[in-house]
């Protein structure tokens, strides 16, 4: 099995991992230390083991909050692509060709909702 060097705080830590998995091993011990970083700058030197606690708790407090915000992100995309099947539908009746241009408008809107959902996604 891999192992892994890894910073947390002034320690350095040994794991192991499975082949492959060192990428992501490292991303997540990187994101940690930065926690850890911080919160050293901000309190001063912690035990090791209220440092690993208070990391952990800040990393599971963001990932909650983004949680949130992705939960909150499906649900006005799926409220948009049910908007758009809508829009579909309306499309294809017959009295659809004089409103096409009212359904572009409410199609154009929905597509910059989407597209704003997206950006939110992703920051």
């Amino acid at each position: 099995m891999p192992e892994v060097a890894i910073n947390l705080g002034d320690k350095k830590f040994t794991v192991t991992c499975q082949p492959g998995e060192e990428s992501a091993l490292e991303s997540a011990a990187s994101l940690l230390n930065e926690e850890a970083s911080y919160l050293v700058s901000e309190i001063g030197q912690l035990s090791e083991q209220k440092l690993l606690l208070m990391s952990g708790l800040m990393l599971a407090d963001k990932m909650f909050s983004q949680s949130q915000k992705l939960t909150k992100c499906e649900a006005a995309l799926e409220e948009a692509l049910t908007k758009v099947k809508e829009l579909e539908e309306v499309n294809n009746s017959p009295q659809a060709q004089s409103g096409q241009h009212d359904l572009l408008k409410q199609l154009s809107v929905i597509t910059e909702k989407a597209e704003k959902i997206a950006l939110k996604m992703t920051n």
